[in-house]
C-alpha cells in the first residue's frame, strides 16, 4: 500500500493522505497538527517520559512526543495495517518503542500490568468508553490527555445525544464549544471519582472540530474537583450568562424563563504554571517546536486561566460593537479582568457585570 512522507515539527513519517474519514487504509488527519505541536510542548513542560498511544493509527502523536520530546512510547491499534505503518515509521525515526501491539484498546487497557505517566485517548468520535479502563493504568500524578470529536452532540446539535453518552444537557448558543469543553471534562471526572480518582483538568482548549483536556491524577482529593461542578444559566431574553455550582435557578431577573447546561466543570480549565513553561521553554526543542501562532494562543489561554469563568460574551452581542482586542483593553484598564477567549475571535471574558446587549 503507498503512503505519503509527511513533516510535523521535525518529525517525518509516512500516512495517508485523502478525505478524512473511517475509510482511509491508516486514519491520519493533517488538520490536528497544531494540536500535535501542542502535546509536544506540553510533555517537555511537564516532562512525562513514559507514554501510552492508545489508538495510534499512523502513530503521528506518538512518533511526536519521542522524537521531540524524549518520550518512550507504547504505540497501539487494532488496524493491523496501522501497526504496519508504526513499525515503519519507527524504524524511519529512529526510534525505540516501549512496544507496538495489535489490540482493541479497551482488551489491552485490561489485560497489561503496565502503568504510563501519559495516556493519549484520541478516537474517532467519544472519548468516553476508554476512559474507564485508561484510569487504573495511570502511575501517580499521571497525565489523561482526552480528545472527543463528537462535537455536534456536545455543542447542542443532539442534546439526548450528549446526556446518553456525557450525562449532561448542552446547550446551543454562541458559547456553545465552552460548555461542550466542560461537559467533556466533568463527564471524565465523574468516572474518575467512581474510583477514588482524583482528575484536575490542567489544560484544555476547543479548536476546530474537536475538545481535548489534559488531566493530571490524584489517589483520594476527590471532592476538591467535584465541588466545582455545576451549571451554566443563559437568558436569550437580555441575554445574561451566570454560573452556579449547587443553586438551582428557573428564572431570569428580568423575568423570563431561563435556559441551562450541566452539569458541567465551572472550575478552571487551566494551570497557569503550566502554561507559562510552554510559553518560555528552557529547552531549545522546545524553543524550536514554539511559534509565533502557538505563543499567542497560550497567551490567550493563560488569559482564561487568570478570569477564570465557564462562558464567555462576543462583541458583536454589544449594543456598540467594537474591536476585541481594544475592548478588551478598556476593561482591564478600567480595574476589570478581561482577556480574549480561544474559542471565538470575536469572544472575550470578563468579570465586569454592566455589559449592554442587543435586544432580540
Amino acid at each position: 500500500m503507498k503512503y505519503d512522507l509527511v513533516k510535523e515539527g521535525f518529525t517525518e513519517f509516512y500516512a495517508s493522505l485523502g478525505k478524512i474519514s473511517k475509510k482511509l487504509p491508516v486514519f491520519y488527519n493533517p488538520a490536528k497538527e497544531f494540536d500535535r505541536d501542542l502535546s509536544v510542548l506540553f510533555l517537555l513542560a511537564t516532562k512525562k517520559k513514559k507514554v501510552l498511544d492508545l489508538l495510534a493509527a499512523s502513530g503521528a502523536r506518538g512518533l511526536r512526543l519521542a522524537k521531540e520530546a524524549g518520550a518512550k512510547v507504547w504505540f497501539n491499534d487494532i488496524n493491523k495495517e496501522a501497526v504496519k505503518l508504526i513499525k515503519k515509521n519507527v524504524k524511519l525515526n529512529g526510534i525505540k518503542p516501549l512496544d507496538i501491539t495489535n489490540k482493541r484498546a479497551d482488551e489491552l487497557l485490561v489485560t497489561t500490568k503496565e502503568k504510563f505517566d501519559f495516556i493519549d485517548i484520541d478516537p474517532f468520535g467519544s472519548p468516553i468508553t476508554y476512559v474507564y479502563q485508561a484510569i487504573p493504568r495511570l502511575e501517580k500524578n499521571g497525565i489523561l490527555a482526552v480528545t472527543a470529536t463528537d462535537t455536534a452532540p456536545l455543542f447542542g446539535v443532539y442534546p439526548w445525544t450528549c446526556f446518553r453518552k456525557y450525562g449532561s444537557f448542552p446547550l446551543k448558543v454562541n458559547f456553545g464549544h465552552e460548555l461542550g469543553l466542560r461537559i467533556l471534562t466533568k463527564a471524565v471526572i465523574e468516572i474518575a471519582a467512581k474510583q477514588n480518582v482524583s482528575l484536575k483538568p490542567i489544560f484544555a482548549h476547543a479548536t476546530q472540530h474537536y475538545y481535548r483536556v489534559y488531566f493530571q491524577s490524584r489517589r483520594g482529593y476527590v471532592k476538591d474537583v467535584l465541588q466545582n461542578i455545576g451549571f451554566v444559566y443563559y437568558c436569550e431574553k437580555c441575554k445574561q450568562r451566570f454560573a452556579t455550582k449547587f443553586e438551582m435557578h428557573e428564572k431570569c431577573k428580568c423575568k423570563n424563563k431561563l435556559s441551562f447546561a450541566g452539569p458541567l466543570f465551572v472550575g478552571n480549565l487551566w494551570d497557569k504554571d503550566l502554561i507559562k513553561k510552554m510559553i518560555k521553554p528552557t529547552k531549545k526543542l522546545s524553543i524550536d517546536v514554539l511559534k509565533q501562532k502557538h505563543k499567542k494562543f497560550l497567551e490567550i489561554l493563560l488569559g482564561e486561566a487568570e478570569v477564570n469563568l465557564p462562558f464567555f460574551y462576543e462583541t458583536r452581542e454589544l449594543i456598540k460593537e467594537e474591536k476585541i482586542n481594544e475592548f478588551v483593553e478598556k476593561l482591564k484598564n478600567k480595574g476589570y479582568l478581561a482577556c480574549r477567549s480561544h474559542i471565538s475571535p470575536k469572544g472575550f471574558k470578563t468579570n465586569y457585570k454592566k455589559l449592554k446587549f442587543k435586544k432580540n
